[in-house]
């Protein structure tokens, strides 16, 4: 493993703890990560080196002047710095339209040409994009909203936790709630009030899953090794 010069990735974040680990375990290594989607033909922002380990849980900036981003609110208005919306982007390597799907073309497209992504972040004032979500992935809890990805990264900042995956359970009383799913690294015997405890610090009280399951085997995973969500939601839902 010596000779490996270069780590990058595309397709996920990687968890804050992994990027650092990186580091330590790879000190020659430059590890980098890449963002876009099918519709931008995979442009979007690329976050590498020594950036990269500046701000580790950003996605990185969009390469100007060939690729332009866009944070979106209420009415497609271009949000400042820190405000969180939808984000967008414009280049032209994005798609012109889907094949025969007027109306997939028209809800895909901003009015000046942007796509939307679907996820949903914000921009710093050095212009690097923090995604914080799906949209379909927000958990509304009592009236809060819950962004499954920070309560992911918080759970993944734990020395313990090998992977995990939170989604949204229906309840009674408050809607919706988030559980955990959390495969823990082997020898370890983490418990919830144990890792309740640990979350409590770092995020806001309601963020905080109601319930933590621990899984025996690791998480089940997509061809292309993402976490499978459906499956999860699947198996441990009810």
């Amino acid at each position: 493993m010596s000779s490996l010069t270069d780590i990058a990735a595309g397709g996920a974040p990687r968890p804050v703890s992994h990027v650092e680990r990186l580091g330590k375990e790879f000190p020659r290594a430059q590890p980098a990560l890449g963002y876009g989607l099918t519709e931008t033909n995979a442009v979007g922002c690329s976050n590498f080196w020594g950036n990269y380990a500046a701000k580790p849980d950003s996605t990185g900036r969009a390469q100007a002047p060939f690729v332009e981003l866009a944070i979106l609110g209420a009415g497609d208005a271009h949000l400042p710095p820190f405000e969180r919306g939808e984000i967008a982007i414009r280049s032209a390597a994005n798609i012109k339209c889907y094949w025969e799907n007027p109306e997939a073309t028209a809800a895909a497209f901003t009015s000046d040409g942007y796509v939307r992504t679907g996820d949903i972040g914000y921009l710093d004032d050095d212009g690097y994009l923090f995604i914080v979500d799906r949209k379909k992935d927000i958990i509304i809890r009592g009236g809060e909203n819950i962004a499954c990805a920070e309560v992911e990264a918080e759970i993944y900042a734990c020395p313990a936790v090998a992977e995990a995956s939170v989604f949204g359970m229906p309840d009674d009383r408050l809607g919706e709630v988030p559980v955990a799913v959390i495969y823990r690294h082997e020898g370890s015997d983490l418990t919830d009030e144990e890792l309740r405890a640990f979350l409590e610090p770092r995020i806001s009280m309601f963020k905080i899953p109601a319930r933590f399951i621990f899984a025996d085997q690791p998480l089940p995973k997509l061809g292309t090794g993402k976490i499978d969500r459906v499956a999860i939601k699947a198996q441990y839902r009810h």
